[in-house]
């Protein structure tokens, strides 16, 4: 061999091995869920699929032929506290026959806590994510907001919304 085409084929290699990831096209997809899965982490799931569907990718059964596999993760941790207004009825003032509702400046101290979504995109029968996107929130426990299937739902359409990309995601 050639010190020329010794050389050529050390470039050739080389420009190989720094290639980029290849960029994720959507197309079909399996979501990943696990058998001893709660009811919690199945709301996760399913918000995640129907945002995939939303981003393009075509949801199938996991025991498909899908060219993509969806690993989905969620943590829940307690995040602190903060002072909430209280859920008791205001203090009503009559006034002849007007009622009006007086401030009571109540407060409680309620905790807060802290929800992570993370997915990752595989290529079927691979072990590298081509493909991974992060969102956070954080809610008054017990509030409207968080709900879980309020979150699930927030936290996989901020997700997927900014899909491809790889920022992570602060949902308020």
């Amino acid at each position: 061999m050639s010190i020329p085409t010794a050389a050529f084929l050390a470039l050739a290699l080389q420009s190989q091995a720094a290639a980029p990831a290849p960029a994720v096209a959507p197309g079909t997809i399996a979501v990943e869920v696990a058998e001893e899965a709660s009811a919690f982490d199945r709301l996760f799931t399913d918000a995640v699929t129907r945002a995939l569907s939303d981003a393009r990718f075509v949801p199938l059964p996991l025991d498909s032929h899908s060219r993509y596999i969806a690993r989905v993760t969620v943590t829940r941790t307690e995040s602190g506290a903060v002072a909430a207004k209280a859920k008791d009825p205001p203090a009503m003032a009559a006034l002849g026959q007007v009622f009006v509702p007086l401030p009571s400046g109540k407060s409680q101290i309620r905790g807060l806590v802290s929800t992570d979504l993370s997915v990752d995109i595989l290529l079927r029968g691979g072990d590298t994510p081509v493909w991974s996107g992060r969102a956070s929130t954080v809610q008054v426990e017990g509030s409207a907001a968080d709900a879980p299937a309020a979150v699930a739902t927030k936290l996989a359409s901020a997700l997927m919304r900014q899909f491809p990309r790889r920022d992570p995601v602060s949902v308020p």
